[in-house]
């Protein structure tokens, strides 16, 4: 998947905003595929901390490892990631 240019600022809150979208509703093939663009762009970024670089790196290598099926959907009833809907 090709990501356009942008800041690592930008880039950063994509990804944020991919995991979070993955853990409330669930990872689809797309979900994936973006994140692991928006990863890859950015653990190659000019001029960032090597510890971030490192993070960066593993978080990607992790996701790659994941094996979607092309058919997966995100769900929209998620009772038990609502807050507050913890079972015991």
């Amino acid at each position: 998947m090709d990501i356009e240019p942008m800041p690592l600022a930008l880039r950063l809150a994509a990804i944020v905003a991919l995991l979070s979208a993955s853990a409330l509703r669930g990872n689809t093939c797309n979900k994936t595929d973006a994140l692991c663009a928006h990863l890859a762009a950015a653990a190659g970024a000019d001029g960032i901390d090597p510890r971030l670089r490192s993070t960066l790196e593993q978080v990607l290598a992790g996701w790659q490892a994941v094996d979607c099926q092309p058919a997966s959907i995100s769900s929209e009833f998620f009772p038990l990631t609502v807050p507050g809907q913890l079972l015991h």
